[in-house]
């Protein structure tokens, strides 16, 4: 007895010991005193000379989260649930923040503007210093959408300070690599990044599975193969958030809850399952959570089948998520703009007030409301006994409890000098280009490539040896996106193809054409393919690279045989292209997607299943190699 007594005194004593000790982590305030405590700092963020529990940072989680909760006006707690934009560089405005932070309570904002490193992170750092003068000193979590890309970084123009990878707004040239190492490493990058600046989400990735070739945001996915989409997916998020979310990690929000791709004719805004395949769509979002995404976003488009209500509106699937699949602490958060742009889709919902749109999404269950910042409508639900306080703090807390995980309440400020060593440094610059090599896939290949790097002449009985001769026509394209246009120069640039090949204007004096088009959507316009006609007539060999920006295209029989290779590419430098196309790196992607031969096959094929297409001009997994 009193040896079983004194293994459990000592057992306890190693406990209480290790309980006691504590790692200080770094503090910054610029605002706020710093308290010290038996050698140990703290931010009294409440500037109350006192150091309250959500300050300490020594206590759990989920109590420092309840002690604020406790402190926090009707005002202060709606903020948190809002979640509008706002942008650094182009849009350096000073008003919008305070207006966002200290006059609305704002908690969360959306950044896609696009700054030099340094110049970005001293922005988030004075909006920072702005949130932790307010009256409990609540530092905002800011948001980005996926902006890595190696082309259009950010939507708004071609200026690229973050490392390049494939695919400017998603992960579809991820998902040609197979290569799970690598995008787990991508997303080790894009959180180093991100966090350089100040930067603290990712709104994604999108894990939509591609089973309606015609929707028009296939190109933002991981294909069509829901495995696939899982495997790489989950890679990305142990890469961006750790092993838990911590002052390292970026936290991730996958969408669109429950699965965007099945949109009915590939357009519109309902989902169909002709295929009675629901539960496919599902597979991404339970991995995703499972992995440790804390947040999710639903989409504008409504569900044909329980309540038949838009996503961000439907009871139905805010129970599939939080009671039956067991994810009750997931934020749930609308896409931007759902109640104030788009509102309900069901006819006898048609005409609600912006006002009772909020009170049916918060009925539903929605967290947060992407796009809108004034929180005055739901201020007013409550006050007017519609919405319960209790409703609002259950959102509350998990809004308030990300912050706490990821280190905003001790240090929320970042180094503007070191923003601008880490982002775009060498090192993620060359992952992000062995990314783009990866990605390329390899269809077509009569045996032109890979081109030369040298054509030998034979002379008056002389041998010499020159530069091929290489015809690289251009176009140009508008590209919208988020109301934002901007016009796209599609083709390889010639300066850069010189340093391969001697560039000629005429493919009459050319030995080979390379010919780079956008695809656009499911059919390819046929002023786009003026150039490869122009280079046929010229009698040269002609190299097609498709770059799949949107959707799937049909590649036609006809189109097929009129090239001597195709590639697809997915948004990569032309120095990635080129790099393969004269077999400086040796083809390995694989498709991740089915491409139809014809517009009868997709209009045949049922939404919301994969690999259904009829004799496809290309297979799904398809990919040669020199």
């Amino acid at each position: 007895m009193r040896k079983s007594l004194l293994v459990v005194f000592v057992v306890f004593g190693l406990w209480a010991t290790m309980g006691l000790a504590v790692e200080q982590p770094e503090i910054e305030a610029r605002v706020a005193p710093i308290l010290e405590i038996n050698g140990l700092k703290f931010k009294d963020l409440n500037k109350n000379g006192v150091l309250d529990p959500y300050e300490d940072w020594r206590l759990p989680v989920d109590e420092r989260v309840e002690d604020l909760l406790s402190k926090m006006t009707l005002e202060e707690k709606v903020g948190q649930m809002f979640h509008p934009n706002i942008a650094s560089g182009l849009l350096m405005n000073v008003r919008l923040p305070v207006q966002a932070v200290v006059e609305r309570k704002i908690g969360y904002l959306l950044n896609n503007g696009i700054a030099e490193p340094s110049a970005f992170a001293w922005w988030t750092n004075a909006v920072q210093e702005l949130a932790e003068g307010t009256r409990l000193g609540i530092p905002i979590l800011f948001s980005s959408d996926p902006r890595h890309g190696a082309v259009l970084a950010g939507h708004v123009t071609g200026q690229q300070f973050f490392s390049g990878w494939p695919k400017r707004e998603g992960f579809l040239g991820m998902a040609a690599t197979r290569d799970v190492a690598l995008t787990e490493l991508y997303g080790k990058v894009v959180a180093a990044e991100y966090r350089a600046v100040g930067l603290h989400m990712i709104l994604g990735p999108i894990v939509d599975v591609m089973t309606e070739p015609r929707w028009s945001r296939n190109g933002e996915t991981w294909g069509e193969d829901a495995d696939l989409t899982v495997e790489l997916a989950t890679a990305f998020i142990r890469g961006a958030q750790g092993e838990k979310l911590g002052p390292t990690s970026i936290a991730t929000m996958p969408k669109h809850w429950p699965g965007a791709g099945p949109h009915d004719d590939g357009a519109g805004r309902w989902y169909t399952y002709p295929g009675n395949n629901f539960e496919y769509h599902l597979k991404p979002f339970i991995a995703a959570f499972k992995a440790g995404a804390p947040a999710t976003m639903c989409y504008y488009s409504g569900i044909p089948f329980a309540d038949n209500c838009a996503v961000c509106y439907s009871e139905y699937l805010n129970n599939l998520l939080r009671n039956e699949l067991g994810f009750a602490d997931i934020i749930l958060c609308t896409d931007w703009g759902v109640i104030s742009r788009v509102g309900p889709l069901r006819q006898d919902l048609a005409n609600l007030t912006v006002k009772e749109r909020y009170l049916l999404a918060l009925n539903a269950g929605i967290d947060q409301f992407g796009g809108e910042s004034d929180p005055t409508p739901v201020i007013e639900l409550v006050r007017e006994g519609k919405v319960t306080e209790e409703r609002i703090n259950q959102s509350v807390r998990r809004l308030l409890k990300l912050k706490f995980q990821l280190g905003l309440f001790e240090d929320p400020y970042v180094d503007p000098a070191k923003a601008a060593q880490i982002v775009g440094s060498k090192e993620f610059k060359a992952l992000g280009y062995r990314a783009q090599l990866e990605s390329v896939v390899l269809l077509k290949n009569n045996g032109v490539l890979p081109l030369p790097e040298a054509v030998l002449e034979v002379s008056a009985g002389q041998i010499s040896a020159r530069k091929p001769k290489v015809y690289v026509p251009s176009q140009t394209y508008t590209y919208t996106r988020f109301g934002v246009s901007t016009q796209i120069v599609m083709g390889v640039d010639a300066k850069i193809a010189s340093h391969y090949a001697t560039v000629v204007a005429d493919p009459k004096d050319a030995d080979f054409a390379i010919i780079e088009i956008d695809v656009g959507g499911i059919e390819i316009a046929p002023e786009r393919l003026e150039p490869v006609k122009k280079a046929r007539a010229a009698g040269i060999p002609v190299i097609l690279a498709l770059n799949f920006d949107r959707a799937p295209t049909v590649i036609t029989p006809e189109l097929a045989n009129s090239v001597d290779a195709i590639l697809a590419v997915f948004d990569i430098s032309d120095e990635a292209l080129l790099d393969v196309i004269f077999g400086r790196f040796n083809p390995v992607g694989k498709l991740p997607f089915q491409i139809p031969s014809s517009m009868d096959s997709v209009l045949a094929q049922k939404e919301d299943v994969p690999f259904d297409l009829e004799n496809p001009m290309f297979d799904y997994g398809f990919g040669l190699s020199y």
